[in-house]
C-alpha cells in the first residue's frame, strides 16, 4: 500500500475515533442530567415522608400527608423534568431570555423588558399572603433541590454552555405573567388595530366591518346581534373610486401570508353536561385548551393524593414552574378553562404638544439587558401612572393600560381549587384567583355545572362600548370587581354549558367583560348543538365531541363554490372535487381544503378592495400598507363578506370584475392554479398535506439537524379551526381532558407531546400517539413502574 494512501487512512481512522470518543462522552455526559426515577432521597423540609410514582406514561403520582409537601415533591419532580423550559418561561416574561441565549433574542427582551414585569411581580410578591407564599416557597425550595441532585446540570445548558439558575418564588408569578402574554397579548395589539381601522373607517363602516357578532353567535344567555345593513354607494364604492393595483398589492403585503394560511384563532373548547344528562346523576366536564405545540409539551401530567385521615385524591395537568394543578378533578369538583377574549386593556393617547400634553406625566425608567457573548444593552421605558408607552404618531404616544399591571391581577390562589368540596366553593376561587381571565366551566358530583370568568376582573364606571376607541384617564378602572358582580350562568335549564373563545353573554354581563377579539362563534355552535343531539352521554360519548372534525361551517362555501353561474374548466374541476368530499377535515379529503381556501382568498380579496376604497380619498403620499400595516379581517368579517355576496351590491364589488359570478369563479380559478401547482392535480391537494404536524423542540428550530432527534414526527393531522377539533401544523388541543368526578377511573386525558424534556428520558413523547390518534387514555396514573421516597 502507498505510504500516502496509509497516512491517509490512519488520519481518518484517528479522526473517526476521536469523534467517536467525543459523541460517548456528549452522550454520557447528557445521560447524566436524566431525572432519578427511583430510589430513598433526603428533601429537606418535608413535615413528613412522601412517595412520587410513575407510570408507563410517565404520568407522576404524588402520596403526601401535607399539602406543602406536595407541593415541594412537585417542585422537585419539575426542577428535574422540565427546568429549562420553566426557565425559558420565566425569562421570556421578564426580558431576559438574552441573557441565556445571546443577542438573536435582543429584539423579544427589549419588548418585553417595556412592561417591566420582574419589577411589577416583586411587588406583587411582597403583597401575596402568608397561605400563598408558603406554597410558592415550598415549591421553589423543591424545584432546587430537584435541580442541584443532578448529577450533571440540564442537557440543554451542556449545549449552551452555561450554568442554570436558581429559582426563586416570584419566579412563579413570572410564569403566571407569562401566560398573560400569551393568552392576552394580541388582543391588545388588536385593539390599537382597531383605533386605527376605526379612524379610517368612521363609525359606520367599522361596525359593518368588525361586527360584535351575528348568526354564529353561540352565547350562553342566547343573546345575538343583528346584521348591520350593508353600506350604501355615498359610504363604500370600489367602482366609483379608481384604486389603483399597487395601492390593494400594498393592503395585500400588510395582510403578509397565503390565502391557504390565513386566520387561525388561538382558543381552547370547555363544555359540562350536568347530571340530568348522564346516567350516574353526576356531571361530567370536557376540556381541551389550545395552545401552540412544541417539545416537550407545555403541560406535565401528574396527581396528588393528600392528607392521612380523608386524603383527597386531585388528578389532572400542571405547568411547569406552578405548584398545583391547573386544570383537573379533586373526586368532587372538577374544571376547565377557555380563553375569555374580554377587555383587558385599554389605550390612553398623551399629546406629544398643546396644553394636555402635560396633563398626563410621564417618567423613565432604565431598564439593563444581559446578553451573552455581548455588551449589555440599556433601554429607556416610558412609564405612565397607568402603564408604559407602547406606541406613537406624529401627534401622540400612547400608553397601554393592562389589568396585569394592576395590584392582584397575579396571585397564587388557584391552587386552592385543589381543595374545594363542592361547585359554590369552586366559583368563589375561580374569582378571588390572579390569572389571565379564563371561562371557568365548573362540574360536581352532585351533578351541578356552571360557568363564570376566573381571574380579577375591573369594574368599570361606563358599559364598555369603546371597541375601537381610546379611553380617556378618568374612564380607567380604579378597582376591582366584587366577586357577587361577576357574570355567572349555574344549571342551566337543559343541562349544558360550553365556551369555545366567542362571546358568552350580551347585555349588562356582556358589558363586564367587553370585547377583546372574540372568536366568530362557529365552533362553540358546533358544540352547542352536538350536546344538543345526544340526551344522555358518558365520557367516551363527550370525548367523541373532542374529535369532532366535520366542518359544517365550511359547507355553505363548497356550495358556492358547486354553483357559481361562471363556469369554466377550472371552476367545473373544483366543483367536481366538492362533490366528493363527506364534509370533514380529514386527512384525505381535497373538498375541505379547497373549501377553506375558496372562503379565505374570496374575503381577503373584499377585505383589500374595501380598505382601499375607503382609504382612495385620504390625500397623503404614505401607503395605506403602511399607514394601516397591521390591520388585518378576523373571523367575524364573515358577516360582511357574506352578506355582500348574498346581496351582490355592484357597488361592493372588486374591480376590475363585471359581476359577482367574474368574481367569485376568478377566485376558484386561483385557489386551483394554486392547488395544482403546489401538488400537481387538485385531487392530490389534500387536506393532510397542508395539515401536517410541525411540533418541535427549541433547539431543531434553531439546528435542524437535531429535528430527528427532538422532534415528534411530521404526521397528517385531522381537524381545524371553526370546529371542534382544533387542529393545526404548530397550533391544537394541547391536552383533551373528559372527567365525571368522583368517577375519575372512567376519565380521559391526553397529551400532545411528552412528558419529560429529556431526549434519553422514555417519557420523551410518551402518550403523543394516544393523542394524535384520538385514543382515549386514562387521566389516573397506572401501575407503578418507577417509585421515589422522599424523607425530612
Amino acid at each position: 500500500m502507498h505510504k500516502a494512501l496509509r497516512i491517509a487512512l490512519w488520519t481518518i481512522a484517528a479522526i473517526v475515533a476521536a469523534l467517536f470518543a467525543a459523541t460517548i462522552t456528549g452522550y454520557l455526559a447528557i445521560r447524566g442530567s436524566l431525572p432519578a426515577l427511583d430510589g430513598d432521597i433526603k428533601l429537606a423540609a418535608l413535615s413528613a415522608p412522601v412517595s412520587v410514582t410513575r407510570d408507563a406514561q410517565g404520568t407522576v403520582a404524588i402520596t403526601a400527608k401535607a399539602p406543602l409537601d406536595a407541593a415541594r415533591a412537585l417542585g422537585y419532580i419539575h426542577g428535574q423534568e422540565r427546568f429549562f423550559e420553566m426557565d425559558l418561561t420565566r425569562r421570556s416574561a421578564a426580558g431576559e431570555l438574552s441573557a441565556l441565549l445571546g443577542a438573536a433574542t435582543l429584539p423579544m427582551d427589549k419588548d418585553k423588558r417595556r412592561h417591566r414585569m420582574r419589577a411589577r411581580m416583586e411587588q406583587q410578591f411582597a403583597r401575596t399572603s402568608t397561605e400563598e407564599r408558603g406554597w410558592l416557597t415550598a415549591y421553589a425550595d423543591g424545584v432546587n433541590q430537584g435541580l442541584g441532585a443532578l448529577s450533571v446540570r440540564p442537557w440543554q445548558y451542556l449545549l449552551l454552555r452555561t450554568q442554570p439558575e436558581a429559582w426563586r418564588e416570584v419566579d412563579s408569578l413570572l410564569v403566571v405573567s407569562e401566560m398573560y402574554f400569551m393568552l392576552q397579548a394580541g388582543g391588545y395589539d388588536s385593539r390599537f388595530a382597531d383605533i386605527r381601522l376605526r379612524a379610517l373607517l368612521g363609525d359606520r363602516l367599522f361596525e359593518w366591518m368588525r361586527p360584535l357578532g351575528g348568526e354564529w353567535d353561540a352565547a350562553l344567555d342566547g343573546s345575538t346581534f343583528a346584521q348591520a345593513a350593508l353600506p350604501t354607494p355615498a359610504e363604500l364604492d370600489t367602482r366609483r373610486a379608481t384604486v389603483p393595483p399597487k395601492t390593494v398589492a400594498s393592503l395585500a403585503a400588510s395582510l403578509g401570508e397565503s390565502t391557504t394560511e390565513r386566520e387561525l384563532m388561538p382558543g381552547s373548547n370547555n363544555w359540562a353536561v350536568g347530571g340530568t344528562r348522564t346516567a350516574h346523576g353526576g356531571a361530567t366536564l370536557a376540556d381541551d385548551m389550545h395552545l401552540g405545540l412544541g417539545v416537550p409539551g407545555i403541560w406535565f401530567r401528574a396527581q396528588m393524593t393528600i392528607g392521612e385521615v380523608k386524603p383527597r385524591r386531585v388528578a389532572g395537568v400542571t405547568l411547569p414552574g406552578l405548584p398545583s394543578i391547573v386544570v383537573g378533578s379533586n373526586g368532587d369538583v372538577a374544571w376547565g378553562f377557555t380563553n375569555s377574549y374580554g377587555q383587558w386593556f385599554d389605550w390612553v393617547a398623551i399629546p406629544k404638544s398643546g396644553t394636555a400634553a402635560a396633563a398626563i406625566e410621564v417618567k423613565s425608567a432604565r431598564e439593563v439587558i444581559t446578553v451573552k457573548g455581548g455588551d449589555s444593552v440599556e433601554l429607556n421605558v416610558r412609564e405612565t401612572a397607568f402603564g408604559p408607552v407602547l406606541r406613537e404618531d406624529a401627534g401622540n404616544e400612547y400608553a397601554l393600560s393592562w389589568v396585569l399591571y394592576q395590584n392582584g391581577a397575579v396571585n397564587g390562589r388557584a391552587y386552592a381549587m385543589m381543595f374545594v368540596d363542592n361547585i359554590d366553593e369552586a366559583i368563589a376561587i375561580a374569582q378571588e384567583s390572579g390569572i389571565p381571565h379564563q371561562n371557568a366551566v365548573i362540574a360536581d358530583r352532585a351533578g351541578n355545572i356552571a360557568w363564570t370568568v376566573m381571574g380579577r376582573m375591573p369594574q368599570r364606571e361606563k358599559p364598555q362600548a369603546n371597541r375601537g376607541m381610546l379611553t380617556a384617564p378618568t374612564d380607567l378602572p380604579q378597582a376591582w370587581l366584587p366577586i357577587g358582580r361577576y357574570p355567572l350562568v349555574k344549571n342551566p335549564a337543559d343541562g349544558q354549558l360550553w365556551t369555545a373563545n366567542s362571546r358568552q353573554m350580551g347585555a349588562s354581563a356582556g358589558a363586564l367583560i367587553g370585547e377583546g377579539s372574540f372568536d366568530l362563534g362557529a365552533r362553540a355552535a358546533q358544540i352547542r348543538d352536538r350536546l344538543r343531539e345526544t340526551p344522555k352521554f358518558d365520557e367516551k360519548a363527550l370525548y367523541g365531541v373532542q374529535l369532532d372534525d366535520e366542518s359544517r361551517f365550511l359547507k355553505r362555501w363548497a356550495e358556492l363554490a358547486k354553483n357559481v353561474a361562471t363556469r369554466n374548466a377550472k371552476v367545473d374541476a373544483v366543483s367536481e372535487e366538492l362533490k366528493r368530499w363527506n364534509g370533514r377535515a380529514d386527512v384525505d379529503q381535497t373538498g375541505h381544503r379547497i373549501a377553506r381556501a375558496v372562503r379565505q382568498r374570496i374575503e381577503e380579496q373584499l377585505w383589500q378592495s374595501w380598505l382601499a376604497a375607503a382609504d382612495a380619498g385620504n390625500k397623503t403620499s404614505e401607503p395605506p400598507g403602511k399607514r394601516y400595516a397591521g390591520l388585518s379581517m378576523d373571523a367575524r368579517f364573515e358577516y360582511a363578506a357574506w352578506q355582500a355576496l348574498t346581496a351582490k351590491p355592484m357597488h361592493l364589488l372588486p374591480q376590475p370584475f363585471t359581476s359577482w359570478d367574474e368574481f367569485v369563479a376568478a377566485q376558484i380559478g386561483a385557489v386551483h392554479d394554486e392547488l395544482v401547482q403546489q401538488h400537481g392535480s387538485l385531487a392530490a391537494a389534500t387536506w393532510g398535506k397542508r395539515n401536517t404536524a410541525r411540533i418541535k423542540h427549541p433547539f431543531s428550530r434553531a439546528m435542524p439537524f437535531l429535528s430527528s432527534f427532538l422532534d415528534m414526527p411530521p404526521d397528517a393531522m385531522a381537524g381545524d379551526n371553526h370546529m371542534p377539533r382544533v387542529a393545526a401544523p404548530t397550533f391544537g388541543a394541547s391536552q383533551r381532558l373528559v372527567v365525571s368526578p368522583g368517577r375519575e377511573e372512567q376519565a380521559i386525558m391526553t397529551m400532545a407531546g411528552g412528558q419529560s424534556g429529556h431526549p434519553l428520558s422514555p417519557f420523551y413523547g410518551a402518550g403523543h400517539r394516544d393523542w394524535l390518534a384520538g385514543t382515549p387514555a386514562p387521566l389516573l396514573a397506572g401501575e407503578a413502574r418507577h417509585t421515589l421516597r422522599f424523607t425530612p
